[in-house]
């Protein structure tokens, strides 16, 4: 990967970081304000309750992808930035102008979704079995 793509891939990361940080602050800090409701009102208290799981579940999934940004933005300084982590070959380049914080190349991250899909659908078939 040349210079410029390196420099602008960089560029990209280092925003979508700071946006990311602020985004997770805000969310923390609106997290913090539903702490502060009290009510006895079984309707309000069902949505508090829906707030504050929307609000974790953004705060994890902007948390994940603010490790793949690190992990992208070290990879970039150690020279490894574009190598799939997991068979070592290119990442396509347009690939990585979508996703910058991509560690995959796309026949790898489509076997690591299918056999998370698989071992997913295994887990749930043991408990559907355990419940008999």
């Amino acid at each position: 990967m040349d210079a410029i793509r390196i420099k602008n891939a960089r560029r990209r990361l280092t925003s979508e970081h700071t946006s990311l940080l602020k985004s997770l602050e805000r969310s923390q800090h609106a997290a913090d304000e539903i702490k502060l409701e009290k009510t006895e009102d079984e309707g309000d208290l069902a949505s508090i309750s829906h707030d504050k799981d929307v609000l974790y579940s953004l705060h994890e999934g902007g948390f994940a992808r603010l490790q793949l940004i690190q992990k992208a933005i070290e990879a970039i300084e150690n020279g490894h930035y574009g190598e799939c982590l997991r068979c070592e070959g290119v990442i396509n380049e347009k690939r990585l102008e979508a996703i910058p914080w991509a560690t995959m190349c796309t026949a790898c991250q489509e076997e690591t979704e299918a056999a998370n899909v698989t071992s997913g659908m295994s887990l749930i078939g043991l408990e559907a079995e355990s419940e008999l």
